[in-house]
């Protein structure tokens, strides 16, 4: 049986759920038994949505000395999911653990039902929260589209291939994909609300070259790791105007313009 909640807006997600509890739990009692060290000093969290610079933010964390970021360690079903991550932090080889989750991951996968609580019982057991965000929801999709086309979610910045140069986007993707995008927003910021957090917007912090050693040196700050010039390895995917990747731009241009709250979407 296939199981794919319906917020949930990437494709892969869409897997076999009897396939998903099983190695859940087979990760969970292995993480279980690796988990001989102490507790890391410092803990932390990437509470982030898909298609948000998260692969780009935990692969240029993951050159950093004293840091192991996983990516999403929560994108199966497990029995016992702060005990989980707790694990995994004590079965990493360095002094500073994170990992990066999704919302909807925590709500279907992990049958979390109050996320700000969650959130507010890591937080109380030392975990740290990075909160990253995409303003531009149009391009959200869009890389989702492209990303769904070419089988790739990112990119080496010497590496070749990637998405395809022009394609058509269904207006069926914009009238379901934007605004559940928005919706998740809220819900992740409702959430969020009375806790300490880090906040990241991909487009001010990681979308240019220019302005990523000052965030990463905020975040290490932030960490409490020592400072050390983390340059990315991989670069963005999407990064044309939309009118030059989008095949049928003055259908999708004409749907967003009818739109007026959406309107700022084509400029960015």
């Amino acid at each position: 049986m296939f199981f794919r909640p319906k917020e949930m807006p990437e494709a892969y997600e869409c897997r076999p759920y009897a396939r998903l509890a099983w190695e859940g739990l087979r990760n969970e009692v292995g993480t279980a038994l690796r988990a001989r060290a102490p507790t890391p000093e410092q803990k932390f969290l990437i509470f982030a949505q898909g298609r948000t610079g998260s692969t780009l933010l935990t692969s240029t964390l993951n050159r950093h000395p004293e840091i192991r970021c996983d990516d999403e360690i929560l994108d199966r079903p497990k029995a016992f999911t702060r005990r989980y991550a707790e694990n995994m932090a004590r079965a990493a080889p360095t002094r500073c653990y994170g990992f990066h989750v999704k919302i909807y991951q925590l709500t279907a996968w992990q049958r979390v039902t109050d996320v700000g609580g969650f959130l507010r019982e890591m937080q109380d057991h030392g975990w740290k929260i990075l909160y990253l965000w995409r303003e531009n929801a149009l391009r959200h999709v869009v890389s989702n589209v492209f990303a769904e086309a070419s089988g790739a979610y990112h990119m080496p910045k010497d590496g070749g291939g990637g998405a395809p140069a022009k394609m058509p986007l269904p207006l069926d993707r914009l009238e379901k994909g934007i605004p559940n995008r928005l919706r998740l927003r809220e819900e992740e910021r409702a959430a969020l609300n009375g806790l300490d957090y880090l906040e990241l917007n991909y487009e001010r912090d990681l979308q240019s070259p220019e302005s990523q050693p000052a965030t990463f040196a905020r975040i290490q700050d932030y960490l409490g790791v020592t400072q050390h010039d983390l340059t990315p390895k991989l670069k963005k995917m999407v990064d044309k105007p939309l009118s030059d990747l989008i095949g049928n731009y003055d259908e999708v241009a004409g749907w967003v313009e009818a739109h007026p709250e959406f309107a700022s979407y084509l400029s960015a």
